[in-house]
């Protein structure tokens, strides 16, 4: 990879769905959020081996989904389903799927949050720690214990340089756009899971 190539191209993520406003039931169809998830945790994996840890736990959470998904994908068309139908008749109804989405979403929000936090600096600065370390604070660190947050104190050190991930500075204005873009939706997925959590009474708040 040239130097003066962005680590990720955000015209080649596919975005995040619109909720299936044609039926009438606005929801998220499942197979494209996780597509669209998938995509996100490769370009994580762009910052550097040191992000190992983040990729597996996210995209371990990303396949244990689709593996539901996949048992019945006419039942499980929609993401809420796939939640609320693996409940019914579940002793548990916090289970190992419920848990998979919510912190996959957690941790796609810090992704977000991240993205934003780098769009939304008006200095254009070349570091980015600290945009990753307010994402992190921000959608993370309320349930991380002692051991998980010391790890992400070391981690956030080496996130790659704002040059690094969306190319320099006098070329990487159609990266940025397509960021922008990329945002809308991704953005939108997010807060109606939230939404959908706290309605259900599944967004549980123990500490990992």
């Amino acid at each position: 990879m040239s130097e003066l190539e962005a680590r990720i191209d955000f015209s080649k993520l596919k975005p995040f769905p619109e909720t299936d406003v044609q039926n009438n039931n606005n929801k998220i169809i499942t197979k494209a959020f996780l597509d669209s998830a998938y995509q996100v945790v490769e370009s994580i994996e762009s910052f550097g081996r040191l992000f190992t840890p983040i990729v597996k736990d996210m995209r371990g959470n990303v396949k244990r989904l689709e593996a539901k998904y996949k048992e019945n994908e006419q039942a499980f068309c929609y993401l809420e389903d796939l939640i609320l139908l693996d409940k019914d008749g579940n002793e548990n109804a916090f289970d190992s799927v419920t848990e998979g989405l919510l912190w996959l979403k957690r941790a796609l929000e810090m992704i977000e949050m991240f993205f934003r936090n780098m769009l939304e600096d008006e200095s254009g600065s070349d570091n980015v720690k600290h945009h990753l370390r307010k994402a992190y604070e921000d959608a993370l660190l309320p349930y991380h214990g002692f051991l998980a947050q010391k790890g992400f104190q070391f981690l956030h050190h080496y996130v790659p340089t704002r040059t690094t991930l969306l190319g320099p500075s006098e070329s990487n204005q159609s990266n940025v756009v397509a960021l922008q873009s990329f945002l809308v939706t991704f953005r939108s997925n997010l807060d109606h899971l939230n939404v959908f959590f706290e309605a259900n009474n599944l967004n549980k708040t123990y500490k990992a």
